[in-house]
């Protein structure tokens, strides 16, 4: 099974929204990444999907992709330097070392206060209105504050399937948890097993 189709029903495993931003450069330790979120358009659908936004505001944001495609272009630079920071401080999160968070900082200054809540259909959203092309950001930046204030911070954990690294919150009673997924999981034994009867190191 090709690792794209084994990852074809993966959507988020990562228990945070912040986790799940960091998982969309899929495949991260491999020789091909692949970009999930290519472009503001790309990261308007997932945070649509990921519900972090209303659909107001998906609405708002995406009527101004007409007039205002450079800045998008030029915000999408500014998003994928700070996921890379993201995955560096998750990284040494995990690995029980001290995380300056002054990435985390400069992000959030000249923020708005988290806003309201609203209600849209059985779920509740941040109430924001789609007049700022940084919005789908934001609900990004006061998940990880949250984790990052909280006790499961020491709880991130990484998928062990050979080449993914998706993050998660492990919230598994012993800390034992390997997998972002079962579809990962299964690759993963039937890839160890194949290297096993080849006398291959897994």
């Amino acid at each position: 099974m090709s690792r794209e189709a084994a990852r074809s029903e993966a959507k988020f495993f990562g228990g945070r929204v912040c986790l799940d931003f960091a998982n969309t450069l899929n495949w991260r330790l491999t020789d091909a990444p692949v970009e999930l979120i290519p472009d503001y358009a790309a990261f308007l659908a997932w945070s649509e999907n990921r519900g972090t936004l209303s659909k107001r505001a998906v609405v708002a944001l995406r009527a101004a992709l007409d007039v205002k495609e450079a800045e998008a272009t030029a915000l999408m630079e500014s998003v994928h330097d700070f996921r890379a920071d993201l995955i560096e401080g998750a990284d040494i999160l995990r690995s029980g070392r001290s995380l300056n968070v002054g990435f985390v900082n400069r992000a959030l200054s000249g923020l708005p206060p988290q806003p309201q809540l609203a209600r849209e259909g059985e779920r509740f959203v941040f109430d924001l209105d789609g007049t700022d092309l940084r919005q789908p950001l934001w609900p990004i930046l006061w998940s990880l504050t949250t984790l990052l204030a909280s006790t499961d911070a020491s709880r991130i954990g990484n998928c062990q399937a050979n080449g993914c690294g998706w993050f998660f919150v492990d919230e598994s009673p012993n800390h034992s948890r390997l997998w972002c997924s079962d579809g990962c999981g299964n690759r993963e034994r039937v890839r160890r097993s194949y290297a096993k009867r080849r006398g291959q190191p897994s």
